[in-house]
């Protein structure tokens, strides 16, 4: 077990990571896992985020759990920025795990439902940044249970988790729930280009670096 950041990250198995995260106001933990596929644990508090985890899970091709816990005032900032944070952190040691062997480390996709489009790219290369625009009904104020800028903060969070570089951009949506989908549709398959094997690349990152470090 190490200690990231204030996160103590435990490597479960091969291709197993779990992190924990807790302060005074919350404890979260995560389990992030590649293999054959089984159902997820979410458990955040907040539906919607459940709903964008799960879709997360679903077009990354990983299994996820999550489960947070309030330890003073339940604020749906911290609960996204938080699982952002952990979730950042669990795919970053899985991407270092899968360096010896070859790693591809920066990734983009597209990702579409029903009216709306979103686009993302994600790269690994030790530098925290994060860019999302909103267009069309991604820049409501509210989706469902839980305000907009929540999701932002988790896209933030997991940003700096993940010491990655993370672009999320909705082109266009008529519904706030489509806009946001779409995004995390993008942002899944993204990530699950980054994570995938690439021999060329033994030993190296998507930075001529050649380090995370």
């Amino acid at each position: 077990m190490t200690n990231v950041d204030g996160m103590a990250v435990h490597r479960a198995g091969e291709g197993i990571v779990e992190v924990e995260r807790e302060t005074r106001e919350a404890r979260v933990w995560v389990r992030l896992e590649l293999g054959e596929r089984r159902e997820p644990s979410l458990a955040t508090s907040l539906a919607f985020f459940d709903h964008m985890l799960e879709m997360l899970a679903w077009h990354a091709g990983l299994n996820l759990d999550v489960r947070f816990e309030v330890k003073t005032q339940r604020l749906t900032h911290v609960v996204c920025e938080d699982v952002g944070l952990a979730l950042g952190a669990a795919a970053g040691a899985t991407l270092r795990e899968r360096i010896p062997k070859g790693v591809e480390s920066v990734g983009e996709a597209h990702g579409a439902i029903d009216e709306a489009l979103a686009f993302s790219m994600v790269s690994f290369e030790g530098r925290a940044n994060h860019r999302v625009e909103r267009t069309g009904a991604a820049r409501l104020e509210h989706v469902e249970d839980m305000l907009a800028a929540d999701l932002v903060a988790f896209f933030e969070g997991f940003a700096q988790g993940a010491r990655a570089t993370v672009h999320l951009k909705v082109l266009h949506a008529d519904d706030p729930h489509h806009a946001w989908e779409a995004a995390f549709r993008a942002f899944a398959r993204a990530l699950r280009v980054t994570l995938a094997s690439n021999p060329w690349r033994a030993g190296l990152t998507a930075g001529v670096k050649g380090t995370l470090d």
